[in-house]
């Protein structure tokens, strides 16, 4: 039952780490078994989803007056998660797995009979409650079932109308977060993992292969060498729009380039291209360095730590890639935490940032030059309220209408400014792109 220790420990912690994170090093200090890091890894993710409902769902056979105890609720929680979604693990077995991990706790083993007892009931009839909230007329309840904070309902209502926010929490209740892979040799690397008896397919994407589970990018075939790299398919369209709009000619700059990973695919598809990338992280430009290093393109970016509003180009221009930092709703399927750690003060805050990285990157860019505006939100405030904002501002500048063919469910057109990808399959983030040209 390591594994459900492992997850208990790191759900309970407050330090601020990503849990992908704190389990790695807890896995490696404590030397755990593969099957051991799985349970754990499945049982994290499915608290951190659908938090908010499995807090009701326990709610509802908590009678106790006193507020318990972090390690405790949390045991709640992470039981009556895996109890409803921990698929091919007994329920009993997965009861007794929690109790005797609170067991270990000396200070709370006055709580064991009363989390196995809800949990129990929660066995007994948790499934009928969540089909009842299914069926619910209120969004609030279809927002529980979707894994989507109820307090910022109001900012989903602002760009979709009901209909299209049932189609929306349909996608995050439903969809899982498996791999997508780019690569070049798309038949040479399928081969290799048929080799290694990983399922895979390609994609409709060009240069995408479709992984059916989560993996670690550096257990790939090939990996090391730069035959592949794991990016959603939402981000292999994003960047594939500046190989398909570049000159050839001038500086490309990314603006927020994180982890270099948008960056390595566009220096690899527009050849002799020269690229600065842009990160306010020394920890993350760090990252990006080895990344492109590791596909062999280092030799043609340069990375600069700083504040993009601030950092002065060695050029002027030609196209900005700007992947602005955001509430991450699209993806919240594949990061679930990232959504608990939001709030209406954070999101104003981020939604001012994007205002402002616009801005700029439309003055800097040169005349004929083009400017893309990426997030990773499905929220039209930080998408087509942004691009509205600063374009009226900047009246030499244009947007893009027909910057590519809309195919399948996957896209939507922007309400007016540019177009969503949707999270429809488990390989897919929802995205919003707006590409801008300076007349």
């Amino acid at each position: 039952m390591r594994g459900i220790e492992a997850a208990l420990t790191i759900l309970s912690s407050k330090k601020n780490s990503f849990s992908s994170e704190a389990l790695r090093k807890l896995a490696d200090r404590e030397k755990m078994k593969s099957t051991d890091i799985t349970l754990a890894s499945s049982l994290i993710y499915i608290v951190l989803r659908k938090k908010e409902l499995w807090e009701k769902l326990a709610d509802n056979f908590v009678h106790a007056k006193e507020k318990l105890p972090v390690p405790v609720y949390t045991a709640m929680l992470a039981g009556t998660g895996g109890l409803m979604e921990l698929r091919r693990f007994s329920e009993g077995v997965l009861i007794n797995g929690i109790v005797e991990t609170l067991k270990k706790d000396k200070k709370n083993q006055k709580y064991i009979s009363l989390v196995n007892a809800v949990l129990r009931k929660v066995n007994e009839s948790g499934a009928e409650i969540i089909e009842k909230l299914k069926k619910s007329p209120s969004l609030d309840d279809r927002a529980l079932t979707a894994g989507v904070p109820v307090w910022c309902l109001k900012a989903w209502e602002k760009g979709w109308n009901r209909a299209e926010l049932n189609e929306i929490f349909e996608m995050f209740e439903s969809s899982s977060s498996y791999s997508a892979v780019r690569t070049k040799d798309s038949e040479k690397f399928l081969t290799l993992l048929e080799e290694k008896n990983i399922h895979a397919f390609k994609s409709d994407i060009s240069e995408a292969v479709r992984i059916t589970e989560s993996v670690l990018p550096t257990s790939l075939p090939g990996f090391n060498e730069g035959l592949c790299s794991v990016q959603s398919e939402s981000s292999i369209i994003a960047a594939s729009l500046v190989k398909k709009f570049y000159s050839g000619k001038g500086l490309i700059l990314d603006m927020c380039s994180g982890r270099g990973v948008k960056a390595g695919q566009i220096l690899q598809e527009c050849e002799n291209s020269r690229l600065e990338c842009w990160e306010l992280s020394s920890g993350r430009s760090e990252s990006a360095k080895k990344e492109l290093e590791r596909l062999k393109v280092l030799n043609r970016a340069k990375l600069k730590i700083g504040s993009a509003l601030e950092i002065t180009p060695d050029d002027e221009p030609s196209f900005i890639m700007l992947d602005a930092p955001c509430s991450g709703s699209g993806t919240w399927n594949r990061k679930p935490e990232s959504k608990w750690q939001l709030s209406w003060k954070k999101l104003d805050f981020i939604v001012d940032t994007q205002k402002k990285l616009l801005d700029r990157a439309l003055s800097l860019i040169k005349s004929g030059g083009y400017v893309l505006y990426i997030t990773c939100s499905l929220l039209r405030q930080e998408n087509e309220s942004v691009v509205a904002e600063i374009l009226a501002k900047h009246q030499d500048c244009a947007e893009i209408s027909k910057m590519i063919d809309f195919k399948g469910d996957a896209f939507k057109k922007g309400r007016p400014y540019g177009f969503y990808i949707m999270p429809c399959n488990s390989w897919l983030d929802g995205f919003y792109l707006s590409l801008i040209m300076k007349k």
